[in-house]
């Protein structure tokens, strides 16, 4: 008994939620979106439930352009079939993977550089503080730069910091 009951309440509310929308222009031209019937002084109008469509081109646009261009611009605003639309999404697709790329492949170009910069000013920072610098040579020895290879270093270093932090 309890079950009839839930489901007579179920059914009124499912019932309800199925309310028709009615558009009606008054006098001065407003439309007016509603649930209720339109008043007696007002203009009612059915809603239509197809996909609105981009409008074609300005007639002045289209002249213009001659009957090429009309012959386009009907084109396009015909429906697209199935086919279509997926080749363009394919097509958006392969976009939007080309422009990621794009920026992924910018992205690793300026950290490059950055890192660049980064290493060629800590070098020229070491040899301005001064003191003993030294190198390993072929046979793993450690060996120290003169004051002149210091210098030829340095200004090296200078270069590759103009050259690297533009």
């Amino acid at each position: 008994m309890i079950r009839i009951a839930l489901f007579a309440v179920a059914s009124l509310f499912v019932s309800s939620a199925h309310a028709q929308v009615h558009k009606c222009v008054d006098a001065a031209g407003k439309i007016i979106y509603t649930q209720d019937p339109c008043p007696a002084n007002t203009k009612s109008g059915s809603i239509s439930r197809s996909v609105i469509q981009a409008p074609a081109a300005a007639p002045a646009d289209s002249a213009a352009k001659g009957d090429a261009a009309k012959g386009d611009a009907a084109k396009s605003a015909a429906p697209k079939t199935a086919a279509e639309q997926e080749q363009a999404f394919r097509k958006r697709q392969q976009d939007q993977a080309k422009a990621a790329k794009e920026s992924e492949q910018k992205s690793a170009e300026a950290q490059r550089k950055a890192e660049n910069c980064r290493n060629a000013r800590e070098r020229l920072t070491q040899y301005e503080i001064g003191g003993r610098q030294s190198r390993i040579n072929a046979q793993g020895e450690r060996y120290y730069l003169e004051d002149a290879q210091i210098e030829q270093e340095k200004a090296r270093a200078r270069t590759d910091v103009a050259q690297s932090c533009n």
